[in-house]
C-alpha cells in the first residue's frame, strides 16, 4: 500500500468521525520510566491534550485504546475529553468495533495512529491507518499516512489540525478559542476542563 497524496488524505479525513489512538509511542515517546516496584512515569505533550480539546469542539470521538494498563494514564485522560479508554486491549480491533457498534460509525470513518506492530491489524481495520514519523518501517510502509511529528511530540495534534483543515472549520475553531479569552478566570477553567 503505498502512501496517499495530500489531496486524497484530506478527502479521507472529512468521513473521520472516530479517532482511535495507541498509548505508548503515539501519545507518548515510548518510553516507560518505572520507579521503586510499582510506579511508572511517562511523559505527555500538551499539544496532543489540547487536540483533545478540539476533537471535542468539532464533534470529533476519541479513543484511546492500548494494550498495557496503567495509572498514569487513567489520570491523564481523566482530564481530557475522551470519549473512550480501553487499557489492557490486547485486540485492538475487537475494542474498537465494540466502540463502532455503540456508535454506529462505519470502518470508513475510522482513523487509528499506531506506532508498532501490534498495530498493524488496527491500522489495516481503520479505513485511515497513520503511523508517526518514528514508528515501525513496517508500519511506514503500509501506512496510508506518516506524519511529520514522532510520538508524543504533537502527532496527534498535527491529525487533528489536519481534521480541521479538511473540514474547512478553521473559523469556529479560533472563534472559540477567542471567545474563551473574554470570560471570566474561573468561567474559562470550567469551560475548558
Amino acid at each position: 500500500m503505498a502512501m496517499l497524496d495530500r489531496e486524497s488524505y484530506e478527502r479521507r479525513l472529512r468521513d473521520v468521525r472516530l479517532l482511535v489512538l495507541d498509548v505508548d509511542g503515539v501519545l507518548t515517546s515510548g518510553e516507560i520510566i518505572f520507579i521503586d516496584d510499582d510506579r511508572e512515569a511517562k511523559m505527555f505533550c500538551v499539544r496532543d491534550g489540547s487536540a483533545m480539546f478540539i476533537a471535542d469542539l468539532i464533534d470529533l470521538k476519541i479513543a484511546i485504546i492500548t494494550a498495557r494498563t496503567s495509572k498514569v494514564v487513567e489520570r491523564r485522560f481523566s482530564e481530557l475529553p475522551v470519549d473512550y479508554l480501553r487499557q489492557g486491549a490486547k485486540n485492538k480491533v475487537s475494542a474498537c468495533l465494540s466502540i463502532q457498534r455503540q456508535e454506529g460509525i462505519a470502518d470508513h470513518e475510522i482513523a487509528y495512529i499506531g506506532d508498532d506492530l501490534i498495530d498493524l491489524p488496527m491500522l489495516e481495520h481503520a479505513g485511515l491507518g497513520i503511523t508517526v514519523s518514528d514508528g515501525h518501517a513496517k508500519l511506514i510502509e503500509v501506512a496510508d499516512w506518516v506524519t511529520l511529528a514522532p510520538g508524543g511530540r504533537g502527532a496527534v495534534r498535527e491529525v487533528v489540525d489536519d481534521i480541521v483543515t479538511a473540514r474547512g472549520l478553521w473559523d469556529d475553531v479560533l472563534d472559540d478559542y477567542r471567545s474563551r479569552q473574554c470570560l471570566p478566570v474561573g468561567q474559562v477553567e470550567n469551560e475548558v476542563g
